[in-house]
């Protein structure tokens, strides 16, 4: 389990690296509130979300299949993830300021 927390935790790291210095202010805002509200969830996923948006919210429901679903993940691996990714947004974001 630890393993493929370690490997999900990587995976977002890429994914901030790759697409936070990117993104817009107003796109930031959408996946703050995307994440928040849990936006990778069935109704709750924009219909057509922008590939680079759409990579967090698969990522964050592939975790949160893993973890409840199928219990592959330990419990509290997905609030972890979202903990990190609220973090890796704001500590690049201030970095670039």
């Amino acid at each position: 389990m630890a393993n493929r927390a370690e490997e999900l935790r990587l995976e977002l790291e890429e994914l901030l690296a790759k697409h936070e210095p990117t993104l817009t202010d107003g796109e930031r805002a959408d996946l703050v509130e995307l994440e928040e509200r849990h936006g990778w969830r069935p109704g709750r996923r924009p219909a057509r979300p922008e590939p680079k948006i759409a990579a967090f919210l698969d990522l964050f429901d592939r975790a949160e299949q893993e973890e409840i679903t199928y219990r592959t993940l330990a419990g509290g691996t997905v609030a972890e993830l979202r903990l990190a990714f609220r973090l890796g947004l704001t500590e690049r974001s201030s970095a670039a300021s």
